[in-house]
């Protein structure tokens, strides 16, 4: 009796997954060491397979199936069965959940991170956006800078008119179109040619990101627009029909390590990355400017115009979006790593 209560026991351990492996094919269009694959993509995917353990298996892949835009796509039409995506690279196609990248939206990754995904999972059913895929997670990227090519150099608004920025997002751009220079939207793969080149005066861009992409060669000097300028508003994504093939037990794990588990890996992943990026830049003699707190009011007040814009639009859908911006915002709030601790 004792042997079969242990038999029944073991046999127990993990019952409600399938025997059989699932493989998902994850779509990947970055170099492997990057810190989304890194940081982000792969410990997720691992925690899920020890959830389910073993019954859900990812494959990341190592060779790109196309241009980073094209990988929503991809997603919708099973080519993949799980990608990843930055929003802004579709103009026009996910405004309502690019809310963090409008101007002064997101303090810091882990704050931003967190807002995008509570605002999604609170209002996303309604926008529309992502129909015939299952988005599990969202999240953006660090405080991003204006790095300049030598004698390009910005330290204030007025002379970042005529620059040409490269931008790797339909809102970035607008950004800084709106405050004088000509925004190049290009990905970032293809971000340093652009630099080496000429075709850019500057790029907008995280600190991890130019050392990341073998741009701080490329770079003499940054510049820091106090409070969160801009993100992009990352998106990881299941194919629906795929997603349906999962059994209840299956979805409810990814679930688990997917949302807020997401926003919190992005978070440490961006910090570190930066930390790493910044001791490079520095070893490079970077320049580091802030423009004057009378020009950070003149940019709020120059980009007010961008969340009109978002507010028509999400108004046109028939969506509440001065509730939905204040409940970012609260989240953003409630989330952001600079907190006063410990002091009466």
């Amino acid at each position: 009796m004792t042997l079969a209560a242990a038999i029944a026991v073991v046999g127990s351990t993990g019952a409600s997954f399938a025997q059989e492996t699932k493989t998902i094919r994850v779509g990947n269009w970055l170099p492997m060491h990057h810190l989304i694959v890194k940081g982000i993509v792969e410990p997720w995917a691992a925690a899920i397979e020890a959830e389910t353990n073993g019954s859900l298996k990812f494959d990341v892949m190592e060779t790109a199936l196309g241009r980073p835009p094209a990988y929503f796509d991809l997603v919708l039409d099973g080519s993949i069965d799980v990608g990843f995506g930055v929003s802004g690279h579709n103009p026009g196609r996910f405004t309502m959940t690019q809310i963090m990248d409008l101007p002064f939206m997101s303090p810091d990754p882990w704050a931003g991170a967190a807002a995008a995904w509570a605002t999604y999972e609170r209002y996303g059913a309604d926008y529309g956006e992502h129909d015939g895929a299952k988005v599990v997670g969202l999240w953006v990227h660090s405080e991003p800078y204006i790095f300049m090519r030598e004698g390009q150099e910005v330290t204030s608004l007025a002379e970042l008119a005529g620059k040409k920025i490269r931008v790797g997002g339909n809102v970035t751009g607008e950004i800084m179109q709106t405050l004088g220079a000509t925004p190049v939207q290009l990905p970032p793969t293809e971000a340093q040619q652009a630099m080496s080149r000429g075709v850019a005066d500057g790029i907008t861009f995280p600190t991890e990101s130019i050392e990341f992409f073998k741009i701080t060669p490329s770079v003499a000097s940054s510049t820091r627009i106090p409070g969160g300028l801009y993100t992009d508003t990352f998106w990881l994504a299941f194919n629906q029909a795929t997603w349906d093939g999962l059994s209840d037990e299956e979805k409810a794990a990814v679930e688990k390590h997917s949302g807020m588990a997401i926003a919190t890996l992005a978070g440490w992943a961006w910090t570190n990355g930066d930390t790493l990026g910044r001791a490079a830049l520095d070893a490079n003699d970077m320049v580091w400017n802030e423009i004057p707190e009378a020009d950070v009011e003149e940019v709020k007040s120059r980009l007010a115009v961008l969340e009109e814009r978002w507010i028509e639009a999400a108004n046109s859908k028939g969506l509440p979006a001065e509730e939905i911006l204040e409940y970012a915002r609260a989240q953003a709030e409630a989330y952001k790593a600079e907190k006063v601790v410990n002091v009466p």
